[in-house]
């Protein structure tokens, strides 16, 4: 096929009847893993287990005769006419449970592809009509096979000769309907869906246009629009540069064969909104007995609960009496209040309808989360503009309890944790969601001066279940903004308010740790939830008190040590953030589906308030301020992170990464961000050539630092990250990856030499490579990768790859730590850590 040919040949390979077997990575493994079980063996082995199931059901079957046989004799001496009989559990010989080596050969293998050459011709019968629909519509097909005895291969070869490709010159609405001809103008107009002449015919540009023309048309007001109303006259007489494309609307009718009747599209309009509360919650009193049975009404299984008290809704109070009213049919009392109710509707009355508010309405009430069903009719009026739209919604169980045992995993150190909860899901009748929930837990954390390795985490007794956690936390999530009432807000956002107090506390080896938090957060989301925004109410939107009871053995390192950073990290704080931000944005059907992206940012700004508060009062012995008694934080940091998606093929997938946070200490704050605001790298979500909190800062060398700690923490971060996902079998996954980063601090760092940030940071990035295992258990994934490291930026040049040689990182051994008089041997023999050593990270879920 000619370079110049405007279908890409992934898109041709799709219609061939018959294609290779699959290759991962150039490579037949599923091929290979079919071909190591004997099919003989297989059958042999099924063959085997079926006659000994069936000699075990003749057994079975026979001391169930002699059971019951006895059973007969017992009830007859009783005088007894009935008795139970025995019934054995028999073997299934029809769907037998297969193997392993049955479940690798059928489930992971895959059959070798036997050449067919009518399957051949069909490819190319195939080939030659895709091509016609691609718009080259001379274009033929021929192919050549050529069979290997040696190799028992045969290769198929198709030549693909598309000729000239055809073009449309001119498209064009065919309709009299005054209505629709000023819609298709307004999209012509508007619409980045329209369809730019000159352009090559496609048929299959062609069908997705069509659908997004009668979409648009819905959503302008046009009710019943339908896409299979659409279809399209091509005139192909004019010569393959000027075709000419017609585009037809049909006619609607509606009624049944005897009052069918013919129906313009023109703009329709809503005229009734009517809610149909379907509970008898609030009836006092035996509700059958009073409302059903006086009326002879009897309820079948999936019949729903009629309705007998009503009330009509004003959301303006009479000052708008043609906008925003509804209906309510109920019992007694509703259980919801009706201005959250109506909040959720966009099909409003006396507005115009549009299709795209129907799914948007369903959506926003599912969101509540507070009705078990939801049901949206749309019922056509005699008058040919107007409709009635009903809801039907049964509520939701309010009261629920749960128990949730799960596995945690953050910051690479698993866990196991459970929590009790308690859930409200309509408090006040408003929608509030409240929760209050008690949790705890054990986790695997680093001693923050130990030199254990990662993959002792399990063996080492210092490492393995060492923190404990628990604590209560309590949630209310409203819809709305409160305190401002739901009539002063727009619909065309979801906002909802969440307001949640929490305590942990948490045991360790070297200390013990207090925190109090308390939120207070608006959030915005949009109608198709792709983007959601939340801010923190400032000061009182995120407060959090640390208070940390140390050990003696670590507060004498802590000063042993001097680093300030570390005294920092670990001492009691108060947070009080002036301006707490995230953004998220989630599109995950880009270019129909094969790219999806997504980003996301945080902003924290804190104790800006405070200080005005405090700029009278003095400093503490360590030079900080303090309010109430206790020192705050003074920061402002942000943090970004991209993740875009593209799929190769249904087995094959790229995911990027790219993450950039910063973030600055300021006054009275001490030298570096709170510990649980600070960068670290390394791990399995992270730098996965590098434990876990190990990588960084900058170039600082830890080798060569008697006092370092295990975990090390910035104030910026820098990440990038590539990763090819393939399927190996239905639950098993594949995966190549590379990492690339460091953390910096903000300020110099005694130390730490070479942690700070400084305009030479893009070659201080370290480089990692490996390969992972995914085993998808459809609600969870188990992740197991091996990280190699292939560039630490802490060693010295000429030894900072892989592939370079150790000299310059053993002279500086030899240069810190000499001969060791006792045995004339190097020190660097035992003290200098051996680079490059792969790591191994298992973790829950994706990285990324």
């Amino acid at each position: 096929m000619s370079k110049d040919t405007e279908v890409d040949i992934s898109d041709v390979e799709d219609v061939l009847r018959q294609t290779p077997n699959h290759k991962t990575l150039g490579l037949r493994l599923k091929l290979r893993i079919y071909n190591s079980v004997d099919s003989l063996k297989v059958v042999e082995s099924r063959r085997k287990r079926i006659e000994n199931y069936r000699e075990k059901n003749k057994k079975l079957s026979a001391k169930e005769d002699r059971i019951n046989e006895k059973r007969i004799e017992k009830a007859i001496k009783r005088g007894d006419s009935l008795y139970v009989p025995k019934r054995m559990k028999y073997k299934d010989t029809l769907n037998l449970k297969p193997p392993l080596k049955e479940r690798i050969k059928y489930n992971w293998g895959e059959p070798p592809v036997i050449y067919d050459s009518t399957q051949r011709n069909q490819s190319r019968d195939q080939i030659e009509l895709f091509m016609q629909r691609k718009g080259y519509f001379d274009a033929t097909v021929d192919s050549k096979t050529e069979l290997n005895d040696k190799k028992q291969e045969a290769k198929i070869k198709y030549f693909i000769r598309p000729k000239e490709k055809y073009m449309v010159d001119s498209i064009y609405l065919n309709s009299t309907n005054k209505i629709i001809n000023l819609i298709y103008r307004k999209f012509a107009v508007e619409s980045g869906d329209m369809l730019r002449t000159p352009f090559r015919f496609d048929s299959d540009d062609l069908s997705d246009f069509r659908a997004r023309l009668a979409e648009y048309i819905r959503n302008e007001g046009v009710y019943g629009f339908r896409e299979s109303y659409l279809s399209f006259e091509v005139d192909t007489l004019s010569g393959r540069e000027n075709i000419k494309i017609a585009i037809n609307i049909s006619k609607r009718t509606v009624g049944t064969e005897e009052n069918e009747r013919e129906k313009p599209f023109k703009l329709t309009w809503v005229r009734n909104v009517t809610f149909h509360m379907l509970d008898s919650i609030a009836y006092k009193g035996a509700f059958k007995e009073k409302e059903l049975v006086p009326r002879g009404i009897t309820l079948k299984s999936f019949d729903q609960i009629p309705t007998f008290d009503t009330l009509r809704y004003d959301w303006y109070k009479g000052k708008n009496p043609d906008k925003r009213g509804a209906t309510f049919l109920f019992n007694k009392r509703l259980n919801v209040n009706p201005e959250l109710i109506e909040f959720q509707n966009y099909l409003e009355e006396n507005d115009l309808y549009r299709g795209i508010y129907l799914p948007q309405s369903y959506n926003r009430m599912s969101n509540l989360n507070i009705f078990r069903t939801i049901k949206i009719e749309t019922i056509e009026t005699e008058n040919d503009t107007l409709i009635d739209v009903h809801y039907y919604l049964s509520p939701q169980k309010k009261h629920s309890f749960s128990v949730e045992p799960k596995g945690t995993h953050n910051n690479s150190f698993l866990g196991v944790s459970a929590s009790l909860n308690y859930t409200n899901r309509n408090m006040f009748r408003r929608g509030y969601k409240f929760k209050a929930s008690i949790s705890g837990g054990f986790e695997s954390q680093p001693e923050v001066f130990g030199k254990n390795e990662e993959g002792t985490v399990l063996n080492d007794g210092t490492r393995s279940f060492n923190t404990f956690e628990i604590g209560p936390t309590l949630e209310l999530e409203m819809p709305g903004l409160i305190p401002i009432p739901l009539h002063k807000l727009s619909k065309r956002q979801t906002p909802s308010t969440a307001i949640s107090m929490a305590y942990n506390y948490q045991v360790r080896p070297e200390f013990d740790r207090q925190i109090y938090q308390f939120n207070y957060l608006w959030k915005f989301t949009d109608i198709n939830n792709h983007q959601v925004f939340t801010v923190g109410i400032p000061v009182i939107g995120g407060i959090q008190f640390v208070q940390i009871d140390k050990t003696e053995g670590f507060e004498q390192r802590l000063k042993e040590t001097n680093d300030l950073f570390l005294l920092n990290a670990y001492s009691d704080q108060a947070i009080y953030k002036d301006v707490g931000v995230t953004y998220s944005y989630i599109n995950a059907d880009l270019k129909r589906g094969n790219v999806g992206l997504s980003y996301r940012a945080n902003f924290d700004l804190a104790g800006m308030v405070m200080g005005l508060i405090t700029q009278k009062q003095p400093v503490n012995s360590d030079g900080n301020k303090e309010f109430l008694g206790q020192k705050y934080s003074q920061f402002a940091r942000l943090d970004n992170q991209v993740v875009v998606n593209q799929r190769i093929n249904n087995e094959t997938s790229l995911h990027y990464r790219l993450q950039v946070g910063a973030g600055i200490p300021l006054l009275h704050n001490g030298p570096n961000l709170p510990f649980d605001y600070s960068f670290f790298g390394g791990g399995s979500n992270d730098n996965r050539g590098f434990r876990a909190r190990t990588l960084g800062p900058g170039i600082y060398k830890y080798y060569l630092d008697s006092t370092s700690t295990s975990t090390q923490m910035g104030d910026m971060r820098l990440g990038a990250s590539v990763e090819l996902r393939f399927k190996l079998s239905k639950i098993i996954e594949g995966a190549i990856f590379s990492d690339v980063g460091n953390i910096w601090t903000y300020n110099k760092d005694p130390n730490r030499l070479g942690g700070e940030i400084t305009k030479d940071f893009y070659k201080q990035l370290s480089v990692s490579a490996g390969i992972g295992l995914r085993l998808d258990f459809t609600f969870f994934i188990i992740r197991v990768d091996m990280g190699f490291p292939v560039r630490n930026p802490a060693l010295p040049d000429g030894s900072r790859w892989i592939f370079q040689s150790r000299d310059n990182y053993i002279q500086e051994g030899i240069d810190q730590w000499g001969i060791d008089p006792d045995t004339g041997q190097y020190h660097y023999l035992t003290k200098l850590p051996r680079p490059f050593k792969p790591q191994f990270h298992i973790g829950i879920g994706y990285p990324f």
